[in-house]
């Protein structure tokens, strides 16, 4: 199955790399999202602090340039906090990893195609033990709307949390408040985007190949 993708919805519109509680206002019709979404206290202290050492610099950096050289600079600068703070969860073995217990992982399944084709066309997941990547593309409501990524996301994290605290014998927070969302442009980031998910079973040295990987989905 293909999905259009515009290149560019608004010239103004701009969509960055950071994680936030609140999902974007404004979503284009046709809009594809990258979400990435963490178990809370999944990363410690000290890596918190080296990240927002990290922002504050690249904040610096960016008081600096002209207008016409921010928005680049800045979409440049929060992909590598991405990465920075993937690559440490792929690599951090403390615990919590819940989602390394089939009975959770599974419930974030059933969830996440629970609302498939009702509100959103899933296009991609990986599960991996501390964080989840996925790729949706939101639906429209009767109003001519796209459905809301926040509302969706709350609900989402909202069951899972619950579901989850019940296997587990726990109380208390479950994921991270905030996501990671990141606006696809066109079918080339679109690619690089969905080998990025892949490999991740296979960067962190769990599997050899994505396809050994069970808690991985692909429809395209």
């Amino acid at each position: 199955m293909r999905y259009k993708i515009k290149n560019m919805v608004k010239s103004k519109f701009e969509y960055q790399f950071y994680y936030r509680r609140n999902l974007p206002h404004y979503q284009p019709k046709d809009g594809v999202f990258f979400i990435t979404y963490r178990l809370a206290f999944s990363l410690p202290r000290a890596i918190l602090n080296k990240l927002l050492e990290k922002r504050k610099q690249f904040d610096k950096e960016l008081e600096q340039l002209d207008n016409s050289k921010k928005t680049k600079q800045r979409f440049i600068c929060n992909k590598i906090l991405f990465d920075v703070t993937d690559n440490f969860l792929g690599k951090y073995k403390k615990d919590p990893h819940w989602l390394k217990n089939n009975e959770i992982a599974q419930l974030v399944i059933d969830s996440l195609f629970f609302n498939h084709k009702k509100k959103y066309n899933l296009l991609c997941y990986v599960i991996m033990s501390n964080h989840v990547h996925i790729i949706i593309k939101p639906l429209i409501e009767k109003n001519d709307t796209p459905y809301s990524l926040s509302v969706i996301m709350k609900d989402h994290k909202d069951y899972t949390a619950h579901e989850a605290n019940i296997i587990l014998h726990r109380k208390g927070q479950f994921w991270l408040h905030e996501n990671y969302d990141h606006y696809i442009r066109n079918r080339h980031e679109l690619n690089r985007i969905i080998r990025y998910i892949l490999n991740n079973p296979v960067k962190a040295g769990l599997v050899n190949d994505y396809s050994e990987w069970k808690y991985l989905w692909l429809n395209l």
